[in-house]
């Protein structure tokens, strides 16, 4: 499925919405992209496991690790895709059994891809990032499906890991006005938006 089918999917399914949106990070934002609804559809879930397997693929990983929750469905199908194992990072630690922040069998000098779902701030990677190093592993990449090109990537590779994406937000919008699913100004002000809130370098993300 070629990038822009893939797009046009995702804003059909519902994966991009747009409107008023408060994300994690607390910024409020005009676009909203939710993954987990791809998840409910095989042949894009196929592709975008596919797609992202395929990025990792010239990277040399013992595991893949996700994100709880929303990137644990995602790590998992990949880690499968490549034969690797996989691994996931908790929210917090748990207060009972071993009281692990990262959960799989990570041991001592393990190379390790992070990924997740979206990109904004980076800063839900790159805690994730310092929680694998913290057990022993080495992360050499960390990827997500789409970058809200908001200075994540960059903010991640600060903390010296290659940052990649399958698809830039730009990307997905510049799509869509082509095949005449949103307007121009609906672009335009969301590339403003963008310009407005991208992080700045050296801003704290977490």
């Amino acid at each position: 499925m070629p990038s822009d089918e893939l797009a046009i999917s995702l804003y059909r399914i519902g994966a991009i919405k747009f409107g008023r949106f408060k994300l994690t990070s607390g910024i409020e934002s005009p676009i909203y992209i939710d993954l987990r609804l791809a998840i409910t559809h095989p042949s894009i879930y196929r592709q975008l496991v596919k797609s992202m397997a395929d990025l990792l693929s010239g990277f040399n990983i013992d595991a893949v690790a996700g994100i709880e929750t929303a990137g644990i469905p995602w790590a998992s199908m990949v880690a499968y895709e490549l034969g690797k194992g996989m691994i996931y990072v908790r929210k917090e630690a748990k207060e009972h059994g071993t009281a692990r922040l990262v959960e799989g069998d990570l041991r001592q000098g393990m190379r390790v891809a992070v990924i997740d779902d979206v990109v904004t701030t980076g800063g839900s990677i790159i805690r994730a990032i310092r929680a694998v190093r913290s057990h022993g592993g080495d992360v050499i990449v960390a990827a997500a499906f789409i970058d809200r090109e908001q200075g994540g990537l960059d903010a991640i590779r600060r903390e010296g890991v290659n940052a990649a994406a399958l698809l830039r937000i730009t990307e997905v919008i510049d799509i869509l006005i082509k095949n005449g699913l949103i307007s121009d100004e609906l672009r335009n002000s969301i590339i403003n938006y963008l310009v407005s809130t991208r992080v700045n370098p050296g801003t704290q993300t977490n």
